[in-house]
């Protein structure tokens, strides 16, 4: 028996290269929201998606001072993400927006993003969906190509015994976790040859468009 299913859209907004810059913006137009950190640690030779977090007033979380953040020495870019769709109905029962928890959550546990500790290794508990689209800092243009090869556009999460979980790259590759051996908190799925070629190429694009 299907679920009542949670589609959660973020329109994700970036990138911003410096904390004081992304801190000025996040106070004038932003309230509440998600962030996500891409950069480099020391020794990492690739840029990598690190950390993704949430915040009621988002531009307390652009600190040097953050746990995670600063662990991102090099290259680190912010893009701050907003929903863009409605809160499911009945009673609230926790103080964090269930959008924001479960966007958060999917990303952070399917992506398995190496800076966050927390929603990593429980599945969520509901059946919900994350679709995800990028725009420049004007708010207004889209972006042509994703921040990172390895951020799908869609993160799907059915929640009922043997249906898949997946992530998917619109016009590349999906990435299956199948029932019952998502619940492992790392699902051993890697992609193929195939796939490494197209995610290796896309890098080189978005190289060329920096």
């Amino acid at each position: 028996m299907a679920h009542k299913h949670l589609m959660i859209a973020v329109n994700w907004f970036g990138p911003y290269w410096d904390l004081t810059e992304v801190r000025a913006a996040a106070r004038k137009d932003w309230d509440q929201g998600l962030y996500m950190c891409i950069g480099l640690r020391p020794y990492q030779r690739k840029p990598a998606i690190q950390y993704v977090g949430i915040g009621k007033s988002v531009h307390t979380r652009m600190t040097e001072d953050h746990h995670k953040l600063k662990e991102v020495t090099r290259d680190r870019q912010i893009w701050l993400g907003e929903i863009a769709t409605a809160e499911p109905g009945g009673r609230k029962l926790k103080v964090t927006a269930a959008t924001l928890d479960y966007a958060e959550w999917l990303h952070a546990r399917f992506m398995q993003l190496p800076l966050n500790e927390k929603k990593t290794k429980a599945l969520p508990s509901r059946s919900v969906t994350v679709l995800n689209r990028w725009w420049k800092t004007d708010y207004m243009t889209a972006r042509r190509n994703r921040p990172h090869p390895d951020w799908p556009d869609l993160i799907d999460y059915p929640h009922w015994d043997g249906a898949p979980a997946r992530m998917v790259w619109f016009g590349r590759r999906q990435q299956l976790f199948s029932a019952p051996d998502y619940a492992s908190p790392r699902p051993a799925v890697r992609p193929s040859k195939r796939d490494l070629a197209v995610i290796e190429a896309h890098e080189e694009e978005l190289e060329a468009d920096y």
